[in-house]
């Protein structure tokens, strides 16, 4: 019966607390909108993005939508262009991304996530092996 009453107190109290949403690898979210020299949207161009430093070799393709809105994640900080070619129309925009407008972001490390689990595995399996012999029947 204890069992159930912390399971049931642990259940009640996980389902009532606030969520919170936390990306351990945050990326920026940039949004540029690409249009011709009239005004009008650039719909269904192929767009290329070049991240900061590396101008020769895109590492986002994709379409434009109906609006001509791209959306791209980006991983780090600094200048990156975007083109967007379609059948008689080129449109190039340089976006500058992080740097001190921004407030700086803390990100964890992979490497430490991973070691904290695995620690927390050790010591569960360890707590595991310790519960079994200790229900052992004494020989």
């Amino acid at each position: 019966m204890p069992r159930f009453t912390f399971a049931a107190a642990l259940a009640l109290s996980i389902a009532a607390s606030p969520a919170v949403a936390l990306n351990l690898f945050a990326t920026h979210e940039v949004t540029t909108q690409f249009a011709t020299q009239e005004g009008q949207p650039l719909a269904n161009a192929e767009v290329q993005v070049f991240a900061p430093g590396d101008p020769k070799n895109p590492v986002i393709t994709g379409r434009t939508d109906a609006d001509g809105k791209f959306v791209f994640e980006a991983d780090r900080d600094g200048f990156w262009s975007a083109e967007a070619h379609s059948a008689d129309q080129v449109a190039r925009v340089m976006v500058r991304v992080g740097g001190e407008a921004q407030q700086p972001q803390s990100r964890v490390s992979p490497f430490l996530v991973i070691g904290l689990l695995a620690i927390l595995l050790a010591l569960a399996i360890w707590y595991r092996l310790l519960r079994a012999r200790s229900r052992r029947p004494p020989s």
